[in-house]
C-alpha cells in the first residue's frame, strides 16, 4: 500500500498515531468492520464486479475471522491502520489475487466514515434505555410525592410552596427534551457513506442503497464529498450530551444542597455514600458529586470536536477523520456513568417529607397566597395587598418570628396603614391561608403544583415515555432485521 514512498512509517508516527488508532479500532470496530466487509463483498458479487467464487472465498474467510475475534492476528502499525491490517491478513490467507479484490470500488475514506457512523450509532443506542429508565424513575418519584409539600426557591431564597411531584415532573420534562434531541440526532446520523470512495465516487457500477440496507441504515448520503467528509453528527450528538449534562448538573446540584445538614430534605443511601478517614460521623454523598463533575466532561468533548473541525476544508483530512472523534468516546462513557450512578442514587434516595413541610410552613413561602386572598376576598389591588403582607413579614423578621406566628391583629394593623381599613378574619382562616398544603392545593393554573395538575402532567409524560420506548424498540428491531438479512444473504452466497 505504500508503493509511492521510499521509507516505512517512522517509529514516532507508529507510536503516537498508527499504533494507538489501531489499538482503539481493534477494541471498538471489529464487529462493524466484519459486517461492513461482508456487505461490501455481497454487493460486489450482486453487481458482478467480482465473481461468485472469489466472493465465496472472501465471505468464508470473513466469517472465520469473525469467529476468531479481534485477537485473531497481531496488529502491525507499519500497515498504517486497522483496515489495512485486516486486508493484509485476508491476503495472507487467500492470496493477493483474490484477497486484493475486497477493496474494489471503495476507499479507506468511505469505509472509515461508515464504520464511524456505525460505532457512534451503537454508542447512542446503548444510552437510550438508560435515559428512558431515568425518565421512568423521575415519574415514579413524582407519582409517589404528589402530596409532598416543600419550599420552591428562586434566587436560592424561599419563594412559594410546591410539591415534590411538581419538581420531579419539571426535571422529567427537561430530560424528555434531552432524549428527543438525541433521538432526532440518530435520524440524521443513520445514513450510509459507503460508496463515496475517496470523495469522488467510483466508476464501478455499485449499489449503494443495497449496502446501506444490509448495514441497517435508512439509505445512503448521496453526495460523495458530503458522504466522506461530514462529521456534523459528532457535533450534534456531543452538543446534545452537553445539553443533557446541563440539565443533570442543575438537578443534582439541588439534591446536593438538599442533602446538607442545614436543609436535610434528602439523604442518599449508605451504598451511594463514602465515609471520612478521620471524622466518624461523616456520610459523603459522593455519587452526587461525581455526577455533577462528570457533566463538565461532556462539554469538554463538544469543545474538542468543534475545535478540531474549525478552520479545516470541507474535504477529507486527518484532523477530521483521525482526531475529531477522540473525545466523543470519553463523552459516551461519561454519559453511561452519569446515567447509571444517577439512576442508582434516585432508586434508593430517602425523602424527608416532614422536614420539607415544616420548613415550608415557617419560612414565609406561603405569604404570596395571603396577598392573593386579600385581593380575592377584600377586593384590594394586588399592589396594596403586597404592601400589607410585605410590612407584616418585615416586622416578623425583625422580631424573630416565623410564618406560623402571624396573627389577625398584625393583619389588621397593616391593613390600617396601607388600606385604611381592617379585615374581619378569624385566626383559623388566616392560619389556613398560610398553610403550605393549602397554598399548593389552591393553585388553579395549567402546570401548577396542585396534585391534580401534577397527576395530569405525570400521565402525559408517561404516555410520551411509552411512545419513546416503542420508537427505541423499533430502532433496535430494524437493526436486528438488517443484520439477520446480512447473515441470510451471506449464507446463501456461500
Amino acid at each position: 500500500m505504500r508503493e509511492r514512498f521510499k521509507a516505512k512509517p517512522s517509529d514516532v508516527v507508529c507510536k503516537y498515531l498508527f499504533g494507538p488508532a489501531i489499538l482503539e479500532d481493534s477494541k471498538r470496530s471489529f464487529t462493524n468492520m466484519i459486517r461492513l466487509n461482508l456487505a461490501h463483498v455481497l454487493m460486489l458479487r450482486k453487481q458482478e464486479i467480482i465473481d461468485k467464487e472469489d466472493a465465496k472465498k472472501l465471505l468464508d474467510l470473513l466469517l472465520a475471522l469473525q469467529d476468531k475475534g479481534p485477537g485473531a492476528f497481531e496488529m502491525n502499525p507499519l500497515f498504517e491502520d486497522y483496515y489495512f491490517n485486516i486486508e493484509q491478513y485476508i491476503i495472507s490467507q487467500i492470496g493477493l489475487e483474490t484477497g486484493g479484490k475486497i477493496h474494489t470500488a471503495r476507499s479507506r475514506n468511505d469505509l472509515h466514515s461508515t464504520i464511524s457512523r456505525m460505532n457512534v450509532r451503537d454508542a447512542i443506542i446503548d444510552l437510550y434505555p438508560r435515559m428512558l429508565e431515568l425518565r421512568s424513575i423521575l415519574l415514579n418519584l413524582a407519582l409517589a410525592h404528589k402530596e409532598t409539600v416543600l419550599t420552591g426557591y428562586t434566587h436560592m431564597q424561599p419563594a412559594q410552596p410546591i410539591t415534590l411531584a411538581h419538581y420531579f415532573t419539571a426535571i422529567a420534562e427537561a430530560v424528555e427534551r434531552d432524549y428527543q434531541r438525541l433521538e432526532g440526532a440518530y435520524n440524521r446520523l443513520n445514513y450510509c457513506t459507503l460508496g463515496g470512495g475517496a470523495f469522488a465516487g467510483t466508476s464501478f457500477n455499485i449499489d449503494r442503497c443495497y449496502t446501506a440496507q444490509l448495514l441497517g441504515f435508512y439509505g445512503p448520503i448521496e453526495n460523495s464529498i458530503d458522504a466522506v467528509v461530514s462529521r456534523d453528527y459528532l457535533l450534534e450528538i456531543s452538543s446534545d450530551f452537553a445539553t443533557f449534562g446541563s440539565t443533570i448538573n442543575r438537578f443534582v446540584n439541588d439534591l446536593y444542597i438538599w442533602a446538607t445538614d442545614e436543609f436535610g430534605f434528602v439523604e442518599v443511601d449508605d451504598s451511594m455514600a463514602a465515609c471520612s478517614s478521620i471524622m466518624p460521623q461523616k456520610k459523603n454523598p459522593i455519587t452526587l458529586e461525581h455526577v455533577k463533575s462528570k457533566t463538565s466532561h461532556l462539554l469538554s468533548a463538544y469543545v474538542s470536536i468543534f475545535t478540531c473541525m474549525k478552520g479545516i476544508p470541507y474535504g477529507h483530512c486527518r484532523d477530521l477523520a483521525g482526531e475529531s472523534i477522540h473525545l466523543f468516546w470519553d463523552a459516551s462513557a461519561q454519559m453511561e456513568a452519569i446515567l447509571e450512578l444517577l439512576n442508582a442514587t434516585l432508586k434508593t434516595i430517602k425523602i424527608k417529607q416532614d422536614k420539607m413541610k415544616s420548613r415550608a410552613n415557617c419560612n414565609y413561602s406561603t405569604v404570596t397566597e395571603l396577598a392573593d386572598e386579600l385581593v380575592r376576598e377584600e377586593g384590594l389591588s394586588f399592589r396594596v395587598a403586597h404592601q400589607i403582607v410585605g410590612n407584616i413579614v418585615g416586622d416578623c423578621i425583625t422580631a424573630g418570628l416565623s410564618t406560623e406566628d402571624i396573627t389577625v391583629k398584625m393583619l389588621d394593623a397593616a391593613g390600617k396603614s396601607y388600606a385604611t381599613r381592617t379585615f374581619n378574619w378569624t385566626q383559623d382562616h388566616l392560619d389556613r391561608i398560610l398553610d403550605a398544603a393549602h397554598s399548593v392545593n389552591n393553585k388553579l393554573s395549567l402546570g401548577s403544583p396542585a396534585p391534580e395538575e401534577c397527576q395530569r402532567m405525570i400521565q402525559n409524560l408517561n404516555d410520551q415515555l411509552e411512545k419513546d420506548k416503542e420508537t427505541y424498540e423499533n430502532m433496535v428491531k430494524k437493526l436486528k432485521q438488517s443484520n439477520n438479512r446480512l447473515t441470510k444473504e451471506v449464507n446463501q452466497a456461500i
